[in-house]
């Protein structure tokens, strides 16, 4: 009997490993394509996002953290009643408060200013992410504590590298992916928002905050 069971068991093996390795790869797909949703739009937003610079072929350089501390400058805090105050830069107006609710409002504050880290892969061709915030933000803070002191010139020099660096915030994804909203610092700092039109993400309108 036991030699029956064994032979048995060695002619199935193969088909036990066959089944073993298809349930594995289907569990593997399920999880990477859950675990992805975002990353997808992500990439997908930043062809949007980037997309008048790159056909101009300008050099895109973004940094690969994610800014945290961004603020609407009138505002101790990021609060949903400031956010749904604000409107669109441009006629006609767009309000915030047309387009938003106060949840989405408060998902903005709360993930907008997550720890995030973009990978290259999450943008197209022509953007070039660099790790250099850290040095870039010790910089900055070094020059503005520096004001009348001889290094500060020096300082400046140093800086002047990252004047055509972006900083972008985390993205944040609402109405289950109908619109995204992104900080950005570009000549000054923005609120933009993006909505997904015949399934593409095209620009919808830009609060600016600061200009310099």
């Amino acid at each position: 009997m036991e030699i029956i069971m064994e032979q048995f068991l060695k002619e199935k093996k193969p088909v036990i490993k066959l089944l073993n390795f298809s349930i594995l790869m289907m569990s593997s797909i399920f999880f990477f394509s859950c675990a992805t949703r975002e990353e997808q739009e992500i990439n997908e937003l930043m062809n949007a996002v980037f997309e008048w610079e790159l056909s101009r072929g300008e050099e895109v350089i973004v940094f690969a953290e994610a800014e945290e501390n961004w603020q609407i400058p009138w505002l101790d805090a990021c609060t949903a009643e400031g956010l749904l105050s604000l409107e669109s830069d441009f006629r006609p107006k767009v309000s915030f408060k047309d387009v938003f609710t106060e949840v989405d409002a408060e998902k903005i504050c709360r993930e907008g200013k997550q720890a995030f880290q973009f990978q290259q892969d999450m943008f197209p061709a022509g953007v070039k992410v660099s790790s250099e915030k850290g040095r870039y933000d010790s910089l900055s803070k070094a020059f503005y504590t520096a004001i009348g002191a001889p290094e500060r010139i020096e300082l400046d020099m140093k800086l002047k590298k990252y004047m055509s660096y972006k900083t972008i915030s985390k993205p944040v994804f609402l109405q289950d992916y109908r619109y995204a909203f992104l900080y950005m610092a570009e000549e000054g700092s923005h609120l933009s928002v993006f909505k997904k039109e015949n399934g593409k993400w095209v620009h919808y309108f830009t609060s600016t905050m600061i200009l310099v």
